[in-house]
């Protein structure tokens, strides 16, 4: 038989094995995360009728002299390059922009996959859509971390409905606290306060005023009772000017006849020669040096009451702390201007709401102090702990650590205020995202966010080794090495898009040109065997 119909035999099935790939890659044209494939043909063995021969003498040398057999399928290529995203909107639909596989198990072994089309089962489980496998990734932790991202430590992903609740540790800080002095007024509820004689009182009504000179404040107290009647006046009222330095300390303190009742040297009170129709008492006064942010600034003696006054270098703070529970509780407190450089976060000043100072106070029994450089910079004081037993049942001796680190102190806007604080109430969840490093955070109805879970996405030296499993699934084989395991996004692996799926590669008007090509290579194949049996044919009829 002639050698050239079993090569057009061979030509036949080539291009048979040839039109199958494509037949499926088009077939495939809309399937997600398909890759493409391409087939190659080698040669068969050549028959040698003569080998060849080396140059002898003058003569030149023979080439070999050889009958190819025919043509093989060399190989079957996958094309791993990426496919298009579409757009999708779906929250669990994924997309690897770049190199790497999703990672799945279908209950015996893990498998890979470009195919992002995912949804929760029954179970809470993360899979694929179109097999059930379930992805495969790190589950975080209750407080949303991560430890582990490796191969070994890949785990079945589901999503954790419910945030447990945690209580408050830390709250931070920040911007600026202004020195200058630029207003003063009398602290809330503070501008009335009762003197005595031990028999008869009186109520003592406290204004302040802009002086006319810089750091300068003119007051008036005026007594309820016509009958009481204060020195060196003849009515039931006095007035008197108090004059602060720039840092806010008191200079000098002089009544409406200008006698000198507070400076350097000098520690007088306001005489009152009879309260109501009583003896005589006196309203002590602050001492020099005192700054208006701290000082008592008209204390009725033998009573206690007392009227205070505050510049505009106190900053008010609020925010909300959580106790072990998830109760939320409001604290508030004031950061007072206490002298150059220096503030002042007063123990008896905090307030926090459906709790109680635990121990000696909120800050162990004293006030906490904050110092600045010249520069304005944290110099002492960054922090202080404040311990508080919440009512209701949760856990006592609670501690959260405040971070004044990040303050700093210029003249300009006073802003400043709560930077952070962690702790939460109890949640469930209520959404979630994907970012492009494949963590699943999810958003609560407390109003926090938490990391979840993450994707694993595994990368091989050779992907085109990869086996096939069917379902745009792949296993490992022995030439495509193992997978390299890690978050998106590190070690050369792609990133995550959401709410996209990766197209089929397969381009259409290549496949058509490759299928005219394999039509006609195996028409010309079939042409060479009627050829060849027509040439036996003649042979044949010679005998007759």
């Amino acid at each position: 038989m002639l050698r050239s119909m079993y090569a057009g035999v061979s030509g036949l099935k080539a291009h048979q094995q040839q039109m199958d790939v494509i037949g499926n890659n088009i077939a495939n044209v809309n399937t997600t995360g398909f890759k493409g494939s391409r087939v190659t043909f080698k040669e068969m063995l050549s028959q040698t009728i003569n080998g060849a021969s080396s140059p002898q003498g003058d003569r030149g040398g023979t080439n070999p002299k050889q009958i190819g057999l025919g043509v093989q399928l060399g190989s079957i290529d996958k094309n791993m390059g990426q496919g298009s995203l579409q757009s999708t909107g779906k929250e669990t639909d994924v997309a690897i922009q770049g190199n790497g596989f999703f990672i799945v198990n279908d209950g015996n072994q893990n498998l890979y996959t470009r195919a992002g089309n995912m949804s929760f089962d029954e179970e809470g489980f993360l899979v694929n859509s179109a097999t059930g496998n379930r992805v495969q990734g790190w589950v975080a932790n209750e407080d949303g971390t991560i430890t582990e991202t490796n191969l070994d430590s890949l785990e079945d992903i589901s999503l954790d409905q419910s945030m447990d609740a945690s209580a408050t540790t830390e709250a931070s800080y920040t911007d600026n606290l202004n020195p200058t002095i630029d207003e003063l007024t009398l602290t809330d509820e503070s501008d009335t306060f009762e003197i005595s004689d031990g028999t008869n009182t009186d109520n003592i009504n406290v204004s302040l005023t802009k002086g006319e000179n810089e750091n300068e404040w003119d007051f008036t107290l005026n007594a309820d009772s016509s009958d009481t009647e204060f020195a060196n006046t003849t009515n039931n009222s006095i007035n008197g000017t108090i004059t602060l330095n720039a840092s806010g300390e008191i200079e000098k303190i002089v009544d409406e006849s200008g006698a000198v009742l507070v400076d350097s040297t000098t520690s007088d009170n306001i005489i009152v020669n009879q309260v109501g129709t009583g003896t005589n008492t006196e309203i002590v006064l602050p001492g020099y040096g005192e700054h208006i942010n701290t000082a008592t600034l008209f204390e009725g003696a033998n009573s206690g009451d007392i009227a205070s006054a505050q510049t505009n270098n106190k900053q008010t703070i609020s925010s909300s702390i959580y106790d072990s529970l998830g109760v939320e509780h409001n604290l508030t407190f004031d950061i007072l201007k206490n002298g150059p450089n220096e503030w002042l976060v007063q123990e008896d000043n905090i307030e926090v709401s459906g709790a109680s100072p635990s121990g000696t106070g909120w800050f162990g029994g004293s006030d906490h102090t904050i110092t600045f450089t010249d520069e304005g910079r944290m110099k002492s004081g960054q922090t202080v702990t404040l311990q508080m037993n919440p009512d209701g049942g949760a856990a006592n001796d609670q501690e959260i650590t405040f971070d004044f680190s990040q303050f700093t102190q210029y003249e300009g806007d006073m802003t400043a205020d709560l930077d952070q604080a962690d702790g939460y109430s109890q949640g469930e969840l209520k959404d979630f995202t994907i970012n492009d490093s494949g963590t699943i955070v999810g958003s609560f109805d407390n109003g926090y966010n938490k990391t979840l879970a993450q994707m694993g996405v595994a990368e091989f030296a050779n992907p085109e080794g990869l086996n096939k499993k069917g379902e745009t699934m792949y296993s490992i084989s022995n030439n495509s090495g193992y997978p390299k395991v890690g978050p998106a996004g590190s070690g050369g692996k792609g990133f995550i898009s959401s709410s996209k799926l990766e197209m089929s590669n397969v381009d259409l008007a290549e496949q058509f040109t490759k299928m005219i090509t394999s039509q006609r290579g195996f028409q010309a194949n079939s042409k060479v065997i009627t050829t060849s049996d027509e040439m036996l044919q003649g042979l044949v009829n010679i005998k007759r």
